[in-house]
């Protein structure tokens, strides 16, 4: 019986491994010109805007991906600093109710970007965004209420 038991388990296991690997498979990457391509997605825990230069490491891009930043919100609101950014152009915002999911706050700010037209293999660019209010929770990782990342661009097939 015991070996019946064990066997039954394995069984349902597995069973249930391959739902979930399936699963997994259900939601496809974004298409864009005509590619499917997953985008870049920065939290707050990606800001370097209270590093120095040296410090600061920078994130690698693929050319032609898309960007998101995705935010903390209520009560900070994030505004996209277009003279404190270079190399990125601003496509939108949206907002996601999700209460208390960061310590002190009630939505989820997400922005869409992309890199410049110009933009090419080596190029260099950061995104800055900035907010008045913000949480104590959030004092650590975004010092000053001001968010910076920085990046290098490379080729999609690196």
């Amino acid at each position: 019986m015991r070996q019946y038991l064990k066997s039954a388990f394995a069984a349902a296991t597995a069973a249930l491994i391959a739902q979930v690997a399936a699963a997994e498979t259900k939601y496809q990457p974004w298409q864009q010109d005509g590619v499917a391509k997953r985008p870049y997605i920065f939290t707050q825990q990606h800001n370097v805007g209270k590093e120095t230069d040296d410090e600061a490491g920078g994130q690698l891009i693929r050319l032609g991906y898309p960007l998101q930043v995705q935010l903390p919100g209520n009560p900070a609101l994030w505004t996209f600093q277009p003279d404190a950014s270079l190399n990125v152009e601003y496509l939108g915002r949206t907002m996601v109710y999700s209460p208390n999911r960061i310590e002190g706050t009630e939505s989820i700010q997400v922005f869409d970007l992309a890199l410049t037209p110009d933009a090419a293999s080596g190029t260099q660019g950061y995104f800055t965004f900035t907010t008045e209010e913000l949480p104590p929770s959030l004092d650590k990782v975004v010092p000053g209420g001001i968010y910076v990342v920085h990046f290098e661009v490379i080729e999609p097939s690196k």
